[in-house]
């Protein structure tokens, strides 16, 4: 049996989906990449509005409303990571990006070399919920690298 060895991550991504338990998810987040001495990301990720809007809604500037979005999520990005770790976590670090989260997710996680993955499972709605059930398992599924879920409420 060939014996390998387990090496602590040096960058750790963690999702958050704006939920009431994102604020949580980034202190245990921060707190883990501090106590591995690893370099965290937080990824959130909007819907790309081009491909939902289609034909029939000629009348709306979908480049000005998604420029408007991502600034939204940003700022909204911003305001959770302030409020939890302060200005621990720079802007270069505070990912808003636009797709769908596992494709993002697997793009963010091959452009930084991310070796842990965090996400959260709200326990009181059963599946996966608080990462948008049907993408979690998906992403587990085809895991490319270690993830940790964490609990919330």
């Amino acid at each position: 049996m060939k014996k390998t060895v387990v090496e602590k991550p040096k960058t750790v991504l963690c999702y958050i989906d704006f939920s009431k338990s994102s604020y949580y998810l980034v202190e245990y987040a921060y707190q883990l990449s501090r106590l591995i001495d690893a370099e965290l990301y937080i990824l959130h990720t909007v819907t790309d509005i081009k491909r939902a809007a289609g034909f029939y809604v000629p009348h709306i500037n979908t480049d000005r409303l998604e420029e408007e979005v991502i600034k939204a999520a940003k700022d909204k990005m911003y305001g959770i990571c302030n409020q939890v770790v302060g200005d621990r976590i720079d802007s270069s670090h505070r990912l808003v990006m636009r797709g769908n989260p596992i494709e993002v997710m697997n793009e963010v996680i091959a452009e930084k070399k991310i070796e842990l993955l965090v996400l959260s499972h709200e326990l009181s709605k059963g599946t996966l919920s608080g990462f948008r059930g049907d993408y979690a398992e998906k992403f587990m599924k085809t895991a490319a690298i270690p993830f940790l879920v964490v609990p919330t409420t």
